[in-house]
């Protein structure tokens, strides 16, 4: 059975609508992702068509390891995340893919007002590895909600240079 978590943000000081129309800014996406921890980060693919934005990339996570084990395990924790975003609904789904038997998923959502953004995302993890799995399912989502943060501080960051 997969492991299911939420994580709730609040950004003051930006509107909705704001927010809704810097989202149109790939550039803004990707500014976004180049201040995330990690090492050798590949924007696969940003692109808007219609109303649906996909934003895939792969980047070597940032883990607390000793330098030598980095090296010997070079890609292990290589990260592929693909967010397809609806602009109009400011809805997304997230997938993380990893050299790792986890598979991650979110659903995000903002919602706000004149005043604030929302933002909620709803996470479902489940490792492959048997006996130990619900262990490292509950350690993934230590990570994950540290590093949706960390990514929320980000946006919050580069939007408030945008208005």
């Amino acid at each position: 059975m997969a492991h299911q978590f939420t994580v709730n943000a609040t950004i003051h000081g930006v509107s909705i609508d704001r927010f809704a129309e810097l989202a149109q800014d790939t550039s803004l996406h990707e500014a976004v992702c180049r201040r995330i921890p990690g090492e050798n980060l590949e924007i696969l693919e940003s692109q808007i068509t219609d109303d649906i934005y996909t934003l895939r990339r792969e980047y070597n996570l940032d883990v607390n390891i000793p330098d030598v084990a980095k090296k010997l395990l070079k890609n292990a924790f290589r990260l592929k995340r693909a967010d397809v975003t609806n602009l109009k609904a400011l809805t997304s789904t997230v997938e993380l893919g990893a050299n790792l038997p986890l598979v991650a998923t979110g659903e995000r959502r903002v919602t706000g007002d004149a005043e604030k953004i929302e933002i909620q995302l709803n996470w479902t993890v489940k490792v492959k590895v048997p006996l130990i799995g619900g262990m490292l399912e509950k350690h993934a989502e230590g990570e994950i909600r540290k590093f949706s943060m960390l990514e929320i501080a980000i946006v919050e960051d580069e939007l408030k240079k945008h208005l």
